[in-house]
């Protein structure tokens, strides 16, 4: 009887023993992260603002373009004028 006891305690210490190495095992929960207060910032200002860039970006990037567009007429005039200027290879003779 007194064996029979002590395996009853061996089971329930093993038992309890477990348990707490399960629970150990366990994930613990995250705590909860408190959101970092934003500065109250005008949205409408930096819409405005950011539209406004966007506006002087597309109006430089129009002005870059006619500029190239007049470059590339240059160079077509240029080539053109060249081609005009160059005396034939050959000279025929004045009869």
């Amino acid at each position: 009887m007194r064996l029979l006891c002590g395996k009853r305690w061996s089971a329930l210490g093993s038992v309890i023993t477990m348990s707490v190495v399960l629970q150990a095992c366990a994930t613990v929960p995250p705590h909860p992260v408190e959101p970092k207060p934003n500065p109250v910032i005008d949205q409408s200002a930096k819409v405005r603002d950011l539209r406004k860039q966007i506006r002087e970006r597309d109006e430089r990037i129009q002005e870059l373009e006619l500029r190239l567009e007049a470059l590339k007429l240059i160079d077509q005039d240029s080539r053109q004028q060249k081609t005009l200027l160059k005396p034939p290879t050959t000279l025929q003779p004045l009869e």
